[in-house]
């Protein structure tokens, strides 16, 4: 089963909780995969790493921005 992280500061992280919600297909109710159970915690270090990203995407073209 496939596990879902969080991405946070360009990085997939596991969830502050630790833990994880069950994700099912609604046609036979098999479990998928599981996604990271996330919390204010996880809100805050996502709001955080992307005030620090902010400057340096701002001045980034539009062309850039789309690269991966």
């Amino acid at each position: 089963m496939q596990q879902i992280e969080n991405y946070i500061g360009g990085e997939l992280v596991q969830p502050a909780s630790g833990t994880y919600l069950d994700n099912f297909d609604t046609v036979d109710w098999c479990g998928l995969f599981v996604i990271a159970d996330s919390d204010d915690r996880d809100v805050h270090l996502a709001v955080e790493a992307a005030k620090a990203a902010f400057p340096a995407w701002s001045a980034t073209s539009a062309e850039g921005r789309m690269t991966f």
